[in-house]
């Protein structure tokens, strides 16, 4: 046996135990790839070498946008603007049989546009909708599970902090992550209001009143600058404006105008609040980004991407069969993970495979981190299904249960945007960003689509 393939079984196998441990993923993570380089070289070398990959990994441009992000989010937050976009969402479907469902699938996709955090998401929105659906006689259990999935909808509308990890990871556009994000985000509501409308006439749920022009015209008048975030974001990446780490920048200042000089919800006390907030959720982001770093350097000295790229493309079947199968191993990854070292540790490998495979990066990183974001409603880890089931006060199991039918909802989606590409491949995105591996497989993608036509 070599060493190569003794160091891999080590790390993995004292990940594992760190992880069943309870030991935090930032240090399972960067302890297990440290060891894994002791083996590989010596120790003086190696640590000098764990030292320098942890640090490589933080100090990335693109990986600016994730602070501004968070804090944009955080301001945005503490300016009141869930009630607005409540408000608003209740204008247009409320009247509906299940409206107030449909809201609550409506108001976390525009959260979404906001925060780009699953979990803030179920928490700011649930903590709202969950109670109210509660007083119009909706199961706890069922409001619960629908949050919690509904929430899932947040990293994938733009702007979201998983595109950029995984942006940096596979050294893709983050820009065009963001754009292609736009159609599978509002997808996977659309199908989940599908969903909430088919259990509403089954279960004879009730419809709000409906409301008139001039409260919908009020209602978007005062949700329509907190909608203004992601088109700024969207629209100045698109436009070429900036890049999306300045446009990060530009999003933490217009969350500030619009929170403290527009709506002015937000004082120095929150302000202040919103940046503490925000540097603790960013440093816990950026250790487990180094630590993930230097994960993927072990892994790819190991050469697991062309092992891995060589199995995929050795398999004997059809590229459907194959995408199945890297989506059954990415739900079964994202039940068990976090979301944000996840996709550290899963774009170094897959990237570079599924180009060989023609599968183009950008529709692999939508794959990737859709995946991975259904594992937040899914048990064991399941954080949103956990955070909605404690806002709704009923039973974790009730929840779960009442959680499938929209997981099925979310599959399709899934499934939907892993066989038709043009619903990730937008026309418009650009030139994609690529380096080492991961720019092999993009001209391996290249050249098949053109021998093809």
């Amino acid at each position: 046996m070599s060493l190569a393939v003794i160091s891999a079984i080590i790390m993995t196998v004292l990940l594992i135990v760190m992880l069943v441990m309870g030991a935090s993923i930032s240090i399972a993570i960067g302890l297990s790839s440290a060891v894994a380089m002791l083996c590989m070289l010596p120790v003086d070398i190696s640590l000098i070498t764990s030292a320098q990959r942890i640090f490589t990994g933080a100090n990335s441009f693109s990986l600016i946008a994730i602070p501004f992000f968070i804090l944009a989010g955080n301001i945005m937050n503490h300016g009141g603007i869930t009630m607005r976009l409540v408000r608003f969402a209740q204008a247009f479907v409320g009247h509906i049989k299940g409206g107030l469902a449909m809201v609550d699938i409506l108001v976390c996709m525009m959260f979404g546009t906001v925060s780009g955090s699953a979990v803030a998401g179920t928490a700011a929105v649930g903590c709202l909708m969950i109670p109210a659906m509660k007083d119009e006689k909706y199961d706890p259990a069922f409001t619960a599970g629908l949050t919690a999935c509904a929430s899932c909808c947040c990293p994938i509308i733009p702007p979201s902090l998983a595109f950029v990890i995984y942006g940096a990871a596979a050294k893709v556009s983050v820009g065009d992550m963001f754009i292609a994000g736009v159609v599978p985000g509002i997808l996977m509501g659309l199908i989940m209001m599908l969903v909430v409308y088919v259990f509403a006439v089954k279960r004879d749920f009730s419809a709000g009143p409906k409301t008139s022009w001039k409260e919908k015209w009020e209602a978007t008048r005062q949700a329509l600058p907190c909608i203004g975030l992601p088109i700024i974001v969207v629209g100045g990446i698109m436009g070429g404006f900036f890049t999306p780490t300045e446009a990060a920048a530009a999003a933490v200042l217009y969350s500030l105008i619009l929170s403290a000089f527009v709506y002015r919800t937000v004082g120095w006390k929150e302000l202040w609040k919103s940046i503490i907030d925000s540097a603790i959720d960013s440093g816990t982001v950026m250790l487990i980004v180094g630590g993930c770093y230097l994960f993927g350097w072990v892994i790819s000295n190991e050469r697991w991407a062309v092992s891995v790229t060589n199995m995929l493309v050795g398999l004997h079947t059809s590229l459907a069969v194959k995408l199945l199968l890297v989506n059954l191993v990415l739900l079964v990854v994202g039940m068990f993970m976090d979301s944000a070292p996840a996709i550290m540790l899963v774009a170094p490998i897959l990237a570079p495979a599924m180009a060989s495979l023609g599968v183009d990066p950008i529709q692999t990183g939508m794959i990737v981190c859709l995946n991975l974001t259904i594992g937040l409603a899914t048990p064991p880890v399941g954080v949103c299904l956990y955070t909605a089931t404690n806002i709704a006060r009923c039973k974790f199991g009730d929840t779960v249960r009442n959680a499938v039918p929209f997981l099925v909802a979310m599959l399709a989606a899934l499934a939907i945007i892993t066989n038709v590409p043009v619903v990730s491949r937008i026309p418009f995105i650009g030139t994609i960003e690529t380096r080492g591996d991961v720019e092999v497989g993009r001209s391996l993608f290249l050249y098949k689509n053109t021998n093809q036509k």
